[in-house]
């Protein structure tokens, strides 16, 4: 063997040389994107001065007063280390971040605010050009980057200014891998490698190398043998190296990075529901449902009246249900029911095929007397449950409490949803699309994602949404 053979061998090895290049031309891309974000940043921060200057003579900015552009030149440079500092220039979700865009420009004109109670006599700027110009910085840098984001976002939807990434996983995690790589839009799905057999490390490297990939994501890193071997050949090839955690649903949730030291951990953040906001929502509750059941007396009185005319039997329903932490109370409803529906069930499931096992419901259940059928089309049987938010057993919004007969057939990982009071109304209720969908499964996804998501402004719109769910009688029996 020649010796050119043996270096040209070499060569095909070191994957170094080639994806250098690939490697520079994502540099270059990110270094494009910090530059183009910093002079339109500028460019949004002098508009906004500029724009000042025509309403304060002090400032000698249109005239061309060289104090003047001194002075306006040295705030947009402190105005922008400060963004920089807070890492608002970092790729990805930083530099949406509006809300902290708009806090750091508030601080950077506090500060300087601050400085000119003290120098007021050595600089053309007034007081009230700051507040002016502080106004318009935070306006006009948020329009300037948003205006940014939708233009690279349009892009990306037509496939431009994306990146070709490489997969390592499982067979069976390459669907669903692919799916959450691929809804960051700003990658491109280039290649995948079984896990399995990664041992043939030498074929992964030349593909990468092929293909001109410098971004590969592992799923199932423990399962690769000689970890360290591999990661350095990846690094010394010039790749990015990103490891997802084992279960990819974790990428769904709420997260934060954190390090011990320098071992990286997930931070996975509590439901919102817990210390003062469950104060406020309790709070929210209280005041909403007693104003309600004032407001509501004559109907209570008319409902009461029409059910015992109607059928013989008490006029409240009372059933046990299993309530926060698995702690058991009783829930209110107007009797829709003949006395003896509970031992009827049964005979009922088996007649209709119930496939579910629970939440059970039917069409037409005939079960449910005359007022009952009235009552169920405008979920006006639930209303009694407004004295349950009262007593602070059951919220305004919340996981449905389903019969305890029902509960008695879920798995374990269905009684998450009772870490949460339960609702009167839910997610769920609002977001099924028809009247048979009532896979367990399904429901609790939905009550998980609630409870992740809480907010007092979230509650609003599931009770807005579920006055329009009530009057299109959707789902209802």
């Amino acid at each position: 063997m020649t010796s050119t053979t043996v270096l040209h061998n070499q060569y095909d090895r070191d994957l170094r040389a080639p994806l250098f290049s690939q490697l520079g031309k994502r540099i270059g891309q990110r270094w494009r994107r910090l530059i183009t974000l910093l002079l339109f940043d500028i460019g949004a921060l002098m508009i906004s001065w500029q724009v000042t200057a025509s309403f304060d003579n002090p400032f000698y900015l249109l005239n061309g007063n060289q104090n003047g552009l001194l002075a306006i030149a040295t705030i947009i440079a402190f105005q922008i280390s400060l963004l920089a500092s807070k890492e608002l220039y970092q790729a990805g979700d930083k530099r949406r971040d509006y809300i902290n865009i708009a806090k750091t420009l508030t601080l950077a004109h506090l500060l300087l605010l601050f400085t000119i109670f003290f120098f007021q006599s050595s600089t053309p700027i007034s007081r009230q050009s700051f507040i002016l110009s502080g106004v318009l910085s935070v306006a006009l840098v948020c329009s300037f980057r948003y205006s940014i984001d939708i233009t690279i976002e349009n892009l990306r939807q037509q496939g431009f200014l994306r990146y070709p990434i490489y997969l390592i996983s499982k067979l069976e995690d390459k669907t669903s891998a692919i799916k959450l790589l691929e809804s960051e839009r700003r990658y491109y799905f280039a290649g995948w490698a079984d896990i399995n057999n990664i041992n043939e490390q030498e074929i992964v490297l030349k593909d990468l190398y092929r293909l001109k990939v410098s971004d590969v994501f592992i799923y199932s890193w423990k399962s690769i043998n000689s970890q360290p071997l591999f990661y350095l050949k990846l690094k010394n090839a010039g790749i990015n190296v990103y490891i997802l955690p084992t279960r990819l649903q974790v990428v769904e949730q709420n997260i934060k990075l954190r390090f011990l030291g320098k071992i990286p951990t997930f931070e996975l953040s509590s439901y919102l529901t817990t210390g003062s906001d469950f104060l406020i929502k309790r709070c929210f509750d209280f005041i909403f449902a007693t104003a309600l059941i004032l407001i509501l007396i004559p109907v209570y009185l008319l409902i009461s009246l029409l059910i015992a005319i109607d059928s013989s039997g008490s006029i409240f329903y009372k059933q046990n249900r299993m309530g926060l932490h698995g702690k058991t109370f009783q829930i209110w409803k107007f009797r829709t029911m003949k006395t003896d529906a509970e031992r009827s069930q049964k005979s009922i499931e088996f007649s209709h095929q119930w496939k579910d096992g629970a939440l059970f419901q039917i069409e037409n259940d005939p079960r449910i007397t005359r007022i009952g059928k009235f009552l169920r089309r405008y979920s006006l049987d639930e209303l009694p449950q407004l004295f349950n938010v009262v007593r602070g057993e059951m919220s305004l919004v919340g996981p449905r409490p389903v019969p305890n007969s029902d509960v008695e057939k879920f798995a374990d990982r269905h009684f998450i949803r009772y870490q949460v009071l339960p609702g009167m109304t839910g997610l769920w209720q609002v977001s099924r699309s028809n009247s048979d969908d009532y896979e367990i499964d399904k429901v609790v996804s939905l009550d998980i994602k609630y409870m992740e998501n809480w907010s007092l402004w979230l509650d609003i719109q599931i009770l807005l949404k579920t006055i329009a769910v009530v009057l299109s009688h959707k789902g209802a029996y």
